[in-house]
């Protein structure tokens, strides 16, 4: 009984309920905002141990590439063991290395502890996002994605939070009380039930009825995985439009504050409010807009069979219009004088784009065979965190270049373009790729 999040309720639309959900949601938001606590205190480390602005940014590109480093691996697991308990144990990992940041003697030593705090992160998302596909039938998919991948912005509150604990508690006390959350969240994540893999597909599909009884089809290796994966044509376009996007939005919301300072004149306080606090409520909005869009069901009439799209073709459409959408409103934004304009359609570009995240997201696990979804979502954090990586060091390379930081964001325009038509251009290949795995959820 102690494993109870999660049980299944076959009548039910949402056959798992939303607790589960719920849980792995906390996981990304306590995941982000542990991350975020680093911008918080970083002048007081720098204060205590005197590193430069150059080692200050080395601590989340180093992070990012422990990230990636781990993606496979962390796949691999995913695809094969008990993710709940994966995730329980990474959990754990972080609120130690949280407590351990804050009682390291050394700069060197907390450097390390941040690398060891990367790789556990890096292994929670593939069995995360593996987990989400197997509680939530294609149905709900877009609405349970949308607010786990809305979690890494929400998580952002980890910067005012840690401010106002180390203006308290001073840095080290700050880490010491974050590590709370952590612990709190990794005894939720123990209760989670493990579902079985592929069952609500297997329900989308009407070949089930009162449970599952059926066992896991097994992976295989890994190289077996690798070409299941390159086959499905979906995945080309959603998952590239989903790394450019990461780039491009990744630089733009990144310089945001600096821009507003430097172009409008803003102070530290407001630039940050305005363009941290606007993107986060167009975000939040933008995704359950966009979830709410894909949230009927589609599926043509008998009039109509060859015209309508099928539900999984319409979150392409959705992701895709709403990536383009962005990119027009930034475009406005970056060639607007007043600040209230730029504002508006920052908020606008941010409540556009985000429209992808619960469709396209969604997408790829209606693409992917139940045991291939680790590795599915591996790579895909390999992509949005190389482009996450990229996007602010690009806006920063052109803009020294130009001596113009609008100049310097001009450049993610045409990025987050390819982003929206390579989204697009998985129409054609979406609504078979899903009923492949539909039919072969429901073969013996």
């Amino acid at each position: 009984m102690w494993r109870s999040i999660g049980r299944t309720r076959t009548a039910s639309p949402v056959p798992y309920g939303w607790a589960p959900a719920v849980v792995l949601l906390l996981v990304s938001l306590v995941d982000r905002m542990e991350y975020s606590l680093v911008s918080a205190v970083l002048p007081q480390l720098q204060a205590e141990w005197g590193f430069g602005d150059a080692v200050a940014g080395s601590i989340p590109t180093a992070a990012a590439i422990t990230t990636g480093l781990l993606a496979v691996p962390a796949a691999y697991l995913a695809d094969r063991y008990d993710r709940g308990r994966i995730i329980t144990v990474v959990v754990l990992v972080w609120a130690l290395a949280t407590v351990g940041s804050a009682l390291a003697p050394t700069f060197a030593v907390f450097y390390l502890v941040r690398m060891g705090l990367a790789a556990a992160e890096a292994i929670d998302n593939p069995a995360s996002a593996s987990l989400l596909a197997d509680f939530h039938p294609s149905a709900s998919r877009p609405t349970a994605f949308g607010w786990w991948r809305t979690a890494a912005y929400l998580g952002g509150a980890g910067i005012v939070l840690g401010g106002v604990l180390a203006e308290w508690l001073g840095w080290r006390g700050a880490f010491l009380v974050m590590a709370l959350p952590g612990l709190a969240t990794a005894v939720l994540v123990s209760r989670l039930h493990e579902p079985e893999r592929g069952w609500t597909d297997r329900l989308t599909a009407g070949v089930v009825g009162g449970g599952a009884t059926e066992p896991a089809r097994d992976p295989g290796t890994l190289r077996t995985q690798w070409r299941r994966l390159v086959s499905i044509r979906t995945l080309w376009g959603t998952g590239a439009a989903l790394t450019v996007m990461s780039l491009a939005v990744g630089g733009l919301t990144f310089w945001a504050p600096s821009l507003l300072q430097r172009r409008y004149g803003l102070g530290d306080g407001a630039a940050a409010a305005a363009g941290g606090g606007l993107t986060l409520i167009g975000v939040v909005a933008g995704t359950l807009v966009g979830a709410a869009l894909t949230r009927r069901s589609l599926a043509p009439t008998p009039a109509r069979r060859h015209l309508a799209p099928t539900p999984a073709q319409w979150r392409v459409v959705v992701g895709g219009v709403g990536i383009l959408g962005g990119t027009a409103a930034m475009t406005a934004a970056l060639a607007v004088e007043g600040v209230l304009a730029f504002c508006v359609l920052l908020t606008l570009f941010a409540f556009l784009a985000a429209w992808a995240l619960p469709t396209l997201t969604s997408c790829v696990a209606d693409v992917l065979p139940a045991q291939d979804r680790g590795l599915g979502y591996g790579a895909l954090q390999i992509g949005a965190t190389v482009g996450g990586a990229i996007g602010p060091l690009l806006v920063g390379a052109v803009s020294e270049a130009a001596d113009s930081l609008t100049v310097g964001m001009v450049p993610l325009l045409p990025l987050l373009v390819m982003g929206g038509v390579l989204a697009l251009c998985a129409y054609p290949f979406v609504a078979p790729d899903a009923q492949r795995v539909l039919d072969a959820a429901g073969a013996p």
